[in-house]
């Protein structure tokens, strides 16, 4: 039963996100899911946690931000870093990205 309320919940939810995306979710429900909390864009979410990591990793390292995809103690953070700066090789790297 859990189980089924959860998924139902899941499918909801991203119901919500996807008539946000399209512009076809009303303001008033946008708004009362904003008030709770709820994340509409969850790729952003994610990459904010990452970036805050690295953040965190350089600030513990004098600075230094660089990781390597291969580093057995951050491999999530380092294959990350290295998505980062193939997009900007590749000039794909957002400019609001690039900047921080």
């Amino acid at each position: 039963q859990e189980d089924v309320e959860r998924r139902e919940l899941y499918r909801w939810c991203h119901n919500q996100r996807q008539l946000e995306k399209l512009g076809t979710l009303r303001a008033d429900r946008k708004a009362r899911l904003l008030e709770i909390g709820f994340v509409f864009d969850l790729q952003e979410v994610a990459w904010q946690q990452s970036f805050e990591e690295l953040r965190l990793f350089a600030k513990a390292n004098e600075g230094v931000s660089h990781v390597s995809h291969s580093d057995p103690e951050r491999p999530e953070l380092g294959t990350w870093c290295r998505k980062q700066r193939t997009q900007e090789k590749r000039g794909s790297l957002r400019a609001d990205r690039k900047a921080r």
